[in-house]
C-alpha cells in the first residue's frame, strides 16, 4: 500500500491522499567518443571547448552518425533491468529553445525507444533482520545526446562550454510505482550499483555523470488507479497537477527533496490553493523546492522522426551482449554460499573488484584452514559446519579491519598490493587461535604498509605475534599479575568466581595480548588454588 495523507478539509469532511513518485534518471555514458560524432567523450574536462566540432556545436548542413557502442551500452542497461528490446527503433527530434542546444533541438527518442518495459526489484530495511522489498516497473530506457554546460560568470554573463554536448545520454524512466521517498532514493543508489557493474557510466553524481529527477502528485485515495504506468482518474475525478523536481544532485537529495515536495502540495490541499503543473528545482541551501518553469508536454517539444538517421534494428546486436553476474544476483549468493550477513553481502558486492577480492579471499580461506594442523576436517565440512563463523569472521575482517585500514592511509581496492590469499592466510591464523585479534591488526597494518606482498606467518614470526602457550613463558607475567593485585586476588580465593576475568585481562596487559586466553586461565586457577 502506497501512503496515504489524512487532510482534512472540513469539520465534517476528511479526505485521505496518496503520493504518487516516478523517476527519471539520466546516465552519461563513458564511450571513448560522443554521441553523433567522433569528438572524444570527455564531459569532465577543465579547459572549457576543447573537444569540440560542427557536429556538436550544432552547426548547419552536419550531419550525425550514432555511436554503435552506446547503442550496446543501452541495449546492455535494458537487459539489465529485464527490459524487452525493441526490434525497431529510431531517434527523434526533440525542440525547445535554451542555450546549451545549439541546434534549437535534441536528437533523443519518442515513441520507439531501444528498451521498454522492465523492472527492479529493492529491498530496503524495517527493522533490524527484517527486510521489505518493492518491485518497480520500468517504463523505458532511450538514448540521447547531453546538451552543453552552461557556466554564469559573477558579472551576470553565461558563458557555453560544448565539451560535454553531444555526450551519449541514457535517460531511464520509471512507472509511478514509488510509494515513499526512501524507496525513491534507494532505487536511485541500486541503479548507480548496477551501472558500474555493467561498466558502461561511472554514475557519479557530483560529476553530473548521473542526473535524477523525480514527478511527484498527491491525489485522492480511491479516485484513481494506474493502468501500465499511467495514473488515470476514476468517477470524474480531476487529477492534481504534478510536479517535476529536478537539481537532486545526491541521493540525499533525492528522498529529502521529494519528502519536502510532497509536504508542500499537502500544505497547499489543506489551504485549498491551487498549483500548476511545473518544474521545481531542490535548493540544498534552504532545503526546499524552488519554482523553475512551466512544465512543457510533449506535443510542445513538436517530436518528429530525425531525418538524417534511419530506423535500426537494436536485436542485432544482442549476440554480441552477455550480463556478468549483477550485483543483486551476487548480494544473495554472497549471504547463502558464504553466509554473510545481509548487510556485508550488501556491501561486499557493491563493487566489482571488492566483489573479486571477497571471493578470492574466501576460496583461499577454506584451503588455509584445510592445511593447518589445528583445523580438523576436509573443505567440504569446514565450508558447512563452519560458515556461520567463517562469514562473521572474514567479513569483519574485511568490511571494518581491512576497509577501515585503507581508508586511513587513502588506499583504494584497485591499488591494493596485498593479495587475497596472505589475507586469508590472516584469517586462518585468526580462526585457528595461532594470533589474537590485537596482534592481527598490528599484523595487518605491517601488510598494508609494505610496498610488497608480504607473508603474515613471516610477519607473525619475525615480530613475536604468535600466541604465547608455553607456560613458562607465561608463568613470570602471572606471577607479577598475583604480586599486583592481592586485593582482587583474595576475593577471588574467597569465592568471588568473575574476579577472575579480571586477573586474565592483566595478564593479557601484561603480554600485550600475545597470550593464549585459555592457557592463562589454566594457569591463574592452579597458582591461585595452590597459594
Amino acid at each position: 500500500m502506497h501512503d496515504t495523507i489524512r487532510v482534512y478539509l472540513s469539520d465534517f469532511f476528511m479526505a485521505t491522499y496518496t503520493p504518487i513518485i516516478g523517476m527519471e534518471v539520466h546516465i552519461e555514458l563513458n564511450t571513448n567518443s560522443k554521441m553523433f560524432c567522433a569528438c572524444l567523450n570527455n564531459p569532465d574536462e577543465q579547459t572549457p571547448n576543447t573537444n569540440i566540432c560542427p557536429i556538436c556545436t550544432g552547426h548547419p548542413g552536419t550531419l550525425p552518425t550514432p555511436n554503435k557502442a552506446a547503442i550496446i551500452s543501452t541495449i546492455t542497461i535494458g537487459k539489465a533491468l529485464g527490459c524487452s528490446i525493441r526490434e525497431l527503433s529510431k531517434f527523434d527530434r526533440k525542440h525547445y529553445f535554451y542555450p546549451d542546444l545549439p541546434k534549437g533541438y535534441q536528437i533523443s527518442q519518442y515513441d520507439e525507444p531501444i528498451a521498454e518495459y522492465g523492472s527492479i526489484s529493492l529491498t530496503f530495511p524495517l527493522e533490524e533482520n527484517i527486510r521489505d522489498t518493492a518491485k518497480i516497473g520500468i517504463c523505458r530506457a532511450h538514448l540521447e545526446e547531453d546538451t552543453a554546460k552552461l557556466l554564469h560568470d559573477t558579472d551576470g554573463s553565461t558563458l557555453v562550454d560544448f565539451n560535454r554536448s553531444g555526450t551519449p545520454l541514457v535517460e531511464i524512466v520509471t512507472d509511478p510505482d514509488f510509494k515513499t521517498a526512501l524507496e525513491a532514493k534507494i532505487y536511485c543508489q541500486e541503479l548507480r550499483i548496477l551501472l558500474r557493474a555493467l561498466d558502461v557510466s561511472d554514475a557519479d553524481m557530483e560529476k553530473g555523470h548521473m542526473r535524477c529527477e523525480a514527478n511527484i502528485s498527491i491525489q485522492e485515495s480511491g479516485q484513481f488507479e494506474i493502468v501500465d504506468g499511467v495514473v488515470k482518474p476514476l468517477n470524474g475525478y480531476t487529477l492534481l497537477p504534478k510536479v517535476e523536481l529536478k537539481n537532486l544532485n545526491s541521493f540525499k537529495a533525492v528522498e529529502r527533496g521529494i519528502a519536502y515536495e510532497i509536504k508542500r502540495q499537502t500544505a497547499l490541499i489543506e489551504k485549498k490553493e491551487s498549483w500548476h503543473q511545473e518544474t521545481r528545482g531542490w535548493d540544498e541551501a534552504t532545503q526546499q523546492t524552488v519554482a523553475q518553469r512551466t512544465k512543457e508536454d510533449a506535443a510542445e517539444y513538436r517530436y518528429f522522426p530525425e531525418p538524417d538517421i534511419p530506423p535500426f534494428h537494436p536485436q542485432v546486436f544482442l549476440k554480441n551482449i552477455s550480463l556478468p553476474e549483477l550485483p543483486q544476483a551476487k548480494r544473495i549468493r554472497f549471504k547463502e554460499e558464504y553466509g554473510f550477513s545481509y548487510a556485508d553481502s550488501m556491501l561486499l558486492s557493491k563493487h566489482k573488484a571488492w566483489a573479486d577480492f571477497t571471493e578470492h579471499t574466501m576460496s583461499e580461506l577454506v584451503d588455509w584452514l584445510y592445511t593447518l594442523p589445528d583445523i580438523k576436517g576436509d573443505s567440504d565440512e569446514i565450508k558447512e559446519e563452519k560458515k556461520t563463523k567463517l562469514a562473521r569472521l572474514a567479513g569483519g575482517w574485511i568490511t571494518t579491519k581491512l576497509m577501515g585500514a585503507m581508508n586511513e592511509r587513502n588506499i583504494v581496492i584497485s591499488s591494493l598490493h596485498m593479495s587475497a590469499e596472505n589475507f586469508a592466510e590472516l584469517i586462518a591464523l585468526i580462526y585457528a587461535g595461532r594470533i589474537n585479534s590485537t596482534n592481527a591488526q598490528k599484523i595487518l597494518s605491517h601488510m598494508l604498509d609494505a610496498t610488497t606482498d608480504k607473508d603474515p606467518t613471516h610477519i607473525m614470526e619475525e615480530h613475536g605475534y604468535g600466541q604465547i602457550t608455553d607456560t613458562s613463558a607465561l608463568e613470570p607475567h602471572i606471577a607479577t599479575v598475583i604480586t599486583n593485585f592481592p586485593k582482587q586476588v583474595a576475593a577471588f580465593q574467597s569465592g568471588k568466581e568473575p574476579i577472575l576475568k579480571f586477573l586474565i585481562g592483566m595478564v593479557m596487559k601484561e603480554t600485550e595480548g600475545s597470550a593464549d586466553p585459555e592457557v592463562v586461565e589454566h594457569l591463574l586457577r592452579e597458582k591461585l588454588i595452590t597459594l
